[in-house]
């Protein structure tokens, strides 16, 4: 560890401080970012002060320890976080916090507020992040992107995210300055419970993915400022599957042969409506009587997980802000929801599976990538999903602010004013 991290509260950060945060974590059964950070095994955590180090053995292999351990939902929960857990839930503990921002006001759902230490210098060695941290930091949510455009047009906001054409009235200004990411992953996915009709029907799932073509869903969901995937995740990851060959062409006439009659149902989010107002055209177009069931965010994940008897298709769209391809993997390949697993579609791919835990149980960072882009091609050839396009974000920020992109994921504590 180094020796000059500290918590909000003067804590110093050592050993023993990163080890009993990680245990909280790993105590933390059944969630995604313990999966993420340490496998499916369980963590033993050795710590030695005098050295200040600490060592984490695992029970069952685990090839992307330290990929999983560095994502944002693993930060440094310090001992007064630890020692007041329900305070911690609502964010109200002072001294919790390790990183260079503590949250001082929030109104959930619509605004946060976080404010720098005083006594903050552990920044990384960034070679290229230039100027003054913002003492405070005022984040708000707003759902309309042509508000918030409006607002940073104005001077309302000093920096804003897009993903839609709004973001072309900043791109070309000299007033404006940007950076992109490419976190959220959006895909047709197929149901393969029973019920479904996309159960043991490979050819199906062809047809309909063949009646979607990506190039019109990221006209009609992102004003086409998307990129086109041609795996299950952004193709700017490490080890993702290239070879478009594996990808259905769009060819409507074909899938209208073997769609043609077939009742689909159509699990959607309420906020998607240009989306899922051309998927359920081109399925249509291709003869299949669609019938669309249209939630709330929080809904529609539920009814994802917990209902698979209730929809055959549903457009995803997948953040995968850890930059580590089996994470999109895992929600495709292996035990469904209701066995205990991860996977949206409820397939029965043993060949994927086979290769997943090699990629996780291998050392050797070739293999690694060989048996994930292995995986991803079970899944791609067997359609259990249809790459689309991934969301490209826009972060535009004033004439004044500098933000910055560190391997494709925008880090909102490296925000500066320019000297």
């Amino acid at each position: 560890m180094r020796d000059d991290a500290t918590c909000s509260d003067g804590t110093p950060i050592t050993a023993q401080v990163v080890a009993d945060s990680l245990e909280h974590l790993a105590a933390s059964d059944g969630t995604n970012t313990r999966s993420l950070a340490f496998g499916e095994g369980d963590p033993t955590f050795t710590v030695d002060e005098e050295s200040g180090t600490l060592t984490i053995d695992l029970s069952a292999p685990y090839s992307q320890l330290l990929g999983g351990v560095t994502i944002e939902g693993t930060g440094i929960i310090c001992p007064a976080g630890l020692a007041d857990l329900d305070g911690l839930a609502t964010g109200d503990v002072e001294g919790a916090f390790s990183g260079p921002y503590t949250l001082t006001d929030q109104v959930a759902g619509v605004s946060a507020t976080y404010t720098l230490r005083d006594d903050y210098d552990a920044w990384p060695d960034w070679e290229r992040v230039e100027g003054t941290p913002a003492t405070t930091i005022n984040i708000t949510v707003e759902s309309d992107s042509n508000t918030s455009a409006n607002l940073l047009e104005t001077g309302g906001l000093d920096v804003a995210r897009f993903y839609d054409a709004n973001a072309t009235r900043f791109t070309d200004s000299d007033e404006f300055t940007y950076v992109t990411d490419n976190s959220t992953a959006n895909t047709l996915l197929f149901n393969e419970d029973p019920s479904s009709v996309f159960a043991d029907s490979q050819e199906l799932r062809a047809a309909a993915a063949q009646a979607v073509s990506a190039t019109a869903f990221n006209d009609a969901a992102l004003d086409g400022l998307g990129n086109l995937m041609t795996s299950v995740t952004d193709s700017g990851f490490a080890c993702v599957a290239t070879d478009e060959s594996l990808l259905q062409p769009y060819d409507p006439e074909a899938a209208s042969e073997v769609l043609s009659g077939t009742t689909v149902r159509l699990l959607t989010m309420t906020n998607w409506e240009p989306a899922v107002d051309y998927v359920t055209e081109a399925l249509s177009a291709a003869g299949a009587d669609v019938e669309v069931t249209s939630l709330d965010a929080a809904d529609w994940a539920q009814q994802l997980r917990t209902e698979p008897t209730t929809w055959d298709l549903t457009v995803r769209g997948e953040t995968n802000s850890s930059g580590l391809v089996h994470q999109a993997l895992l929600t495709k390949i292996g035990p469904s929801f209701g066995e205990g697993g991860t996977n949206y579609t409820s397939s029965d791919n043993a060949e994927g599976e086979a290769f997943l835990e090699a990629a996780l149980s291998t050392a050797d960072p070739e293999e690694q990538c060989a048996d994930l882009v292995a995986a991803q091609e079970t899944v791609l050839e067997r359609v259990d999903v249809a790459p689309l396009a991934t969301s490209t974000h826009y972060i535009i920020a004033r004439e004044g602010i500098n933000t910055y992109e560190f391997s494709g994921y925008w880090d909102v504590s490296a925000l500066r004013i320019a000297s």
